[in-house]
């Protein structure tokens, strides 16, 4: 069955995309990874055992020791003005690192916390020896007063291990390092209902939801982002590694109309090649960076001119039909910009309508990183929480999309549209790390009365399976960028992030779900626990 399955779906990508070259962003950097080459080995990969998770010692001693920062070895300068441990403080600024080597009794995991203030807010990273474990995001104060920022769940083997505190972003002064014995998060938050957020789900798309649910803390969905349009990225990972991710993610991006007629071929294709990997039983997932609907057709706030205030309203236009848009629109009531934004998502729906024409479930994972400033849709938390809302109640009651799995990406509470409006949460990691970020995990996990299944919904370099055994950060799924995330210009595998053994060792897990091992859906639905 695995192999019918994998060359069905390599067969479909030959013939949806063939040699054609796949457009980035801006449609100008093309590469000629030709998915039907690639799908020539994909029935054919060599297919390998499975690993055993691996198991690491974990202790429970407590532990605690302050490290004064002017103790370690910096690039800043020493300041010893105002009120401060020791005989001083340091100022880093941008690229900036203070390391400090901190010995610890026991292998377990430990909060890490510095006393630190920023007049211009910052962004500090925390490396262990090994790896990126976390970041510390300082907003901007005028007070010179040290306050305490931690991250959490961090595995320290016992012995002695090099802290790294790189300023990525402004300036911070940095006082002292509390090194103290931690915990991980509690399983309780696990425990997540198979139900939708939807007001009349589907029985496959519950089906899949609660597969999800089922596997939630146990095992971690495999998943890849695709170059619209193309399966490059997963013909690679399939001839590399044997196995074939569970889930596809592709973007709308090119399905609003202010964009479909210049890209239309990339647009149909994109469609086409996720219908076809639904068909054959894959896990189908869209992101949607939308292009701003008038002026500049971009997506991020500094290249587009379109204001979401603009659109705002009052009114409930979610129900609305052309004829009494338009009405509104004349009578003054709501703009132009408003009636614009309805048109895109109605575009985007009649995309999504067409799985649920097919009976195929699509987790759904619009308008991301509100809370970042990076879209057009971000930097207010009441005008994003109002498009989420406008855009879920008019594809789930106007459009009545009953196959939808809705993911808010985010990190901030001001910009989350509440637990009604949303069955994940997701995260994205650029950190160049196999580290699950427990500490951003646990932070999520207490984000919402009722627990979410927490995703990582685009990293570069994999996290590790093992990893997230060990720290109990067990994500519901991962999936990797597209492009040189994974691929090369000529869609061989780059190990610019994941190299070759680790893909193959994340991807041979026992912890691991790919495409060979997913259920029928429909029938999952009707299983017994």
């Amino acid at each position: 069955m695995k192999y019918k399955r994998i060359a069905a779906l390599a067969a479909a990508a030959a013939l949806l995309t063939g040699c054609a070259e796949i457009p980035d962003r801006n449609m100008s950097a093309q590469t000629s990874a030709g998915t039907a080459e690639a799908s020539g080995t994909a029935d054919t990969a060599e297919v390998f055992d499975e690993i055993p998770a691996k198991q690491y010692p974990l202790e429970n001693s407590d532990f605690a020791v302050k490290l004064n920062a002017e103790g370690g070895t910096f690039t800043g300068n020493v300041r010893t003005d105002g009120d401060h441990d020791g005989k001083g403080y340091i100022v880093l600024d941008e690229g900036m690192k203070l390391q400090h080597i901190v010995s610890v009794d026991a292998s377990q995991h430990y909060r890490i916390s510095i006393a630190t203030h920023s007049y211009s807010g910052a962004v500090v990273r925390l490396k262990t020896v090994n790896e990126t474990v976390g970041a510390y995001y300082i907003p901007a104060s005028e007070s010179p007063e040290f306050t305490m920022f931690a991250v959490d769940s961090v595995y320290l083997s016992a012995g002695p291990d090099i802290l790294t505190f790189e300023v990525i972003q402004g300036s911070a002064a940095l006082d002292y390092i509390l090194v103290e014995s931690s915990s991980v998060p509690e399983n309780s938050c696990y425990y997540v209902s198979g139900s939708c957020v939807g007001s009349s789900t589907s029985v496959v798309t519950l089906g899949l939801k609660k597969f999800l649910a089922d596997n939630y803390g146990k095992r971690i969905i495999a998943g890849q982002t695709v170059t619209p349009g193309s399966n490059a990225e997963i013909d690679a990972i399939t001839r590399e590694t044997g196995r074939t991710p569970a889930m596809r993610t592709g973007d709308l991006m090119f399905c609003t109309p202010s964009k479909y007629e210049g890209t239309k071929e990339y647009a149909d294709n994109e469609v086409a090649a996720a219908l076809e990997w639904g068909r054959n039983g894959g896990i189908v997932s869209f992101g949607w960076h939308w292009y701003a609907p008038e002026g500049k057709s971009d997506y991020y706030a500094d290249t587009s001119t379109f204001v979401l205030g603009d659109a705002v309203t009052d009114r409930d236009i979610s129900m609305a039909d052309d004829e009494e848009l338009k009405t509104l629109q004349e009578s003054g009531l709501i703009s132009e910009q408003t009636v614009l934004l309805l048109k895109d998502i109605d575009a985007a729906a009649e995309v999504l309508d067409k799985f649920r024409g097919e009976n195929i479930p699509v987790i759904f994972q619009p308008i991301p990183d509100g809370d970042s400033s990076m879209y057009w849709w971000g930097g207010s938390a009441e005008n994003y929480k109002w498009l989420w809302k406008l855009m879920f109640q008019r594809m789930d009651k106007y459009h009545g999309l009953n196959n939808l799995i809705w993911v808010w990406n985010g990190s901030s509470e001001d910009y989350f549209p509440g637990e009604d409006y949303c069955d994940v949460i997701g995260q994205s990691f650029y950190e160049n790390s196999p580290s699950p970020f427990a500490g951003r995990f646990s932070a999520l996990a207490g984000m919402t009365d009722v627990p979410k299944l927490l995703a990582v919904t685009n990293c570069d370099r994999l996290p590790s399976p093992d990893y997230m055994r060990r720290d109990s950060a067990m994500w519901s799924w991962f999936s990797a960028g597209s492009g040189n995330c994974m691929i090369t210009n000529n869609g061989e595998l780059s190990e610019k992030y994941t190299s070759w053994q680790n893909l193959h060792d994340i991807y041979n897990s026992e912890l691991c779900v790919t495409l060979d091992e997913l259920p029928d859906f429909e029938e999952y639905a009707f299983q017994e626990e």
